[in-house]
């Protein structure tokens, strides 16, 4: 679904992906028993308000599904981590950076707002947080919020578009949902309203993952 309050979470194609050092990139077959190690890199660096936002958000999504995150910087990854995702934020993830002209232009079209990395149908577990198109569909919202709430908006919208593309590493799928945050688009009330949430059927996918039964899972590719 496209629409002009609404950009979408996308999947993306690729044909090679450069490895974290040190880390065990697959995300085990069976379950998340251990925690979700989620390591951030970053274009330029991102206010610290922001990513403290980000990471609550994601952390309060995914509570009820029984996924534990753990989160490093790409500087301090050395290591091996049994569960792991890497997210790369593009951009300027600042809620006072300028937007970018090209950004700009693109208003009215759909742009990505995360990606995940498929490569012949299987999801890796690489994503991608677009900031700028993010503060350019939340910019009237974020310009109504005084100070440090600025960055809280921002870090919350960044994390329910990471929710949304951590929701296709862990499943392994690129199969999107029909409501709430596994969406295939997302408006810019979906992004910054008080409360968002995974289905309830969206919820129990992953919670099954974690418990090892991927039984309900859709399968990558379909």
């Amino acid at each position: 679904m496209h629409c002009r309050s609404a950009l979408s979470l996308a999947l993306l194609c690729s044909t090679a992906v450069a490895q974290p050092p040190a880390t065990n990139s697959n995300l085990s077959s069976s379950n998340l028993a251990s925690p979700l190690t989620i390591v951030i890199r970053s274009d330029a660096p991102a206010p610290p308000r922001v990513l403290s936002a980000m990471e609550r958000e994601v952390e309060s999504l995914t509570a009820a599904t029984g996924i534990r995150t753990n989160w490093v910087t790409e500087k301090g990854s050395v290591g091996v981590f049994e569960q792991l995702a890497v997210v790369t934020l593009h951009g300027a993830c600042s809620p006072n950076a300028p937007i970018p002209i090209s950004v700009w232009t693109h208003r009215g079209q759909a742009q990505p707002l995360g990606q995940t990395q498929v490569v012949d149908g299987q999801v890796l577990p690489f994503a991608d947080v677009r900031c700028d198109p993010i503060r350019q569909l939340i910019s009237r919202e974020l310009n109504r919020q005084p100070g440090q709430g600025r960055e809280d908006l921002l870090g919350r919208a960044m994390g329910r578009v990471l929710a949304h593309e951590l929701y296709h590493i862990v499943l392994r799928s690129t199969s999107h949902g029909h409501d709430g945050l596994a969406r295939e688009a997302q408006s810019s009330s979906d992004l910054t309203a008080e409360r968002d949430d995974f289905s309830p059927s969206d919820e129990r996918k992953l919670s099954q993952s974690v418990a090892g039964d991927d039984s309900e899972s859709p399968g990558a590719g379909r």
